[in-house]
């Protein structure tokens, strides 16, 4: 018996006994549907958690460049310069370098007080800061704050709008989201402030200026600090024989957020060299950070990989039971079939024939129920991203996600689990007396 007669016999079978062969496929499509649709959610949610946890709100995808000793609200050695930046920008997996410089001496004024402190800086890419509300600084004249300045101005108002009832308390409580409540953001934004600051002369100067945007609050970035314009930063280092603006830190935004070990690698192999300003400038006796908040990150692909195990075993569970099922049914086809089994051996054919007959028949059951599994789990995954979206609003998109090779390690795994259920049946069968399956009635 060849293997085309054999795949004809076995479907002309399962054809032949289509509830009982439909309700083992089910049986596997269950098992199957669970694991994809397990693997193919969790895969898409920690992609959307990771992009919100440390994308929106860690912010893990940037990379801090310092000076030792100087981390906090980035210190005040000023070493970095714009040839460090143009050199930062041309390595590979870098999206976007900018520089952060403090302003000189700066203090700021909100309707005649002084904002406690506050630290001024300047960067020459606004758009690199994250915004809750407002937009980036266009030119001098404007100012975007951190959530802490906004508390601060928020509490100000608040104050002098409720006089002697004002509560405190509840007043610092609901300033606490100034920049992230519209109607609080609104009232700040568009605000003046005075700042007095020593200028390039090294005179000290004021100028005025307008609350244009409101920071979130990110790991990398203080919330005691506000920035401005270039055109306020003052301090240069003598570099080849002329004056260069030099700054305090650096931020290097990357492409994509697993290139982040391989990246602060070249970045700290460039600043150990004395072809970078900042090594000139430093010397040999002060270090250089360059930080990430990769352990973070990992940690939190761990968490993900933990759950995904669990949520897989579970769906293993299905599976195995699945592959019971398959097994029962082909041991009644077996006991069902008892005197056909007989007429076969009795007109030649072999134990390997019948063998072969009733294992195909169980892999092509558990192979149909692997492809529909399949569908089944991507359809569930689906209608499971639309439910956790209805119930974690804060999460602004689940993507689907596509893994083929856990769709092709279903349909291995179907095919396994066809011979693992098949063999014993057809074991059975194969082994089954041709004298005794003739007189079975």
């Amino acid at each position: 018996m060849g293997f085309r007669e054999t795949l004809r016999l076995s479907w002309s079978n399962i054809r032949n006994h289509k509830l009982r062969n439909s309700l083992a496929v089910l049986s596997v499509t269950i098992g199957i549907a669970a694991v994809i649709a397990v693997i193919t959610m969790t895969t898409g949610l920690q992609s959307a958690l990771l992009n919100t946890l440390t994308r929106d709100l860690l912010h893990a995808d940037t990379i801090s460049v310092t000076v030792k000793g100087n981390e906090g609200a980035f210190g005040s050695a000023q070493v970095f310069s714009q040839r460090d930046v143009k050199h930062l920008e041309t390595l590979k997996g870098v999206k976007a370098v900018d520089v952060i410089g403090r302003v000189r001496a700066a203090s700021l004024y909100f309707e005649g007080h002084r904002l406690l402190s506050p630290v001024v800086q300047v960067t020459t890419d606004p758009k690199f800061l994250p915004l809750d509300a407002g937009r980036p600084i266009a030119g001098p004249g404007e100012i975007v704050i951190g959530a802490g300045i906004a508390q601060s101005i928020c509490e100000q108002q608040e104050q002098a709008a409720q006089g002697a009832k004002a509560d405190t308390a509840k007043i610092k409580e609901s300033c606490k989201r100034a920049t992230q409540s519209k109607l609080l953001a609104d009232r700040i934004l568009g605000q003046p402030l005075r700042m007095k600051y020593i200028n390039a002369q090294k005179k000290i100067q004021q100028s005025q200026l307008q609350i244009v945007g409101l920071i979130k609050n990110a790991q990398f970035l203080p919330h005691q600090t506000a920035y401005v314009d270039p055109s306020y930063h003052s301090d240069t280092e003598e570099l080849g024989g002329q004056a260069v603006p030099v700054y305090t830190a650096l931020l290097v935004k990357v492409a994509n957020i697993s290139k982040l070990a391989s990246v602060k690698q070249e970045i700290e192999g460039y600043f150990d060299r004395f072809s970078s300003d900042a090594r000139k400038l430093l010397g040999t006796g002060t270090e250089i950070n360059v930080h990430t908040l990769a352990n973070i990150v990992d940690e939190i692909k761990k968490n993900f990989g933990q759950v995904t195990g669990f949520l897989g075993a579970i769906a293993v569970v299905a599976l195995l039971v699945g592959m019971i099922g398959v097994m029962n049914v082909m041991l009644i086809t077996v006991k069902e079939r008892t005197r056909e089994i007989g007429i076969m051996k009795a007109t030649g054919a072999t134990n390997g024939n019948v063998l072969q007959l009733f294992l195909t028949e169980a892999v092509l059951i558990c192979l149909i129920g692997a492809f529909l599994g399949v569908l089944a789990g991507m359809g569930l995954s689906v209608l499971f991203i639309k439910l956790t979206m209805m119930l974690f609003s804060g999460l602004q998109s689940i993507p689907f996600v596509f893994v083929p090779i856990w769709y092709a390690i279903a349909i291995l795994t179907g095919l396994v689990v066809g011979v693992v259920s098949g063999v014993y049946p057809a074991w059975s069968a194969a082994r089954t007396n041709p004298i005794k399956a003739l007189r079975y009635e």
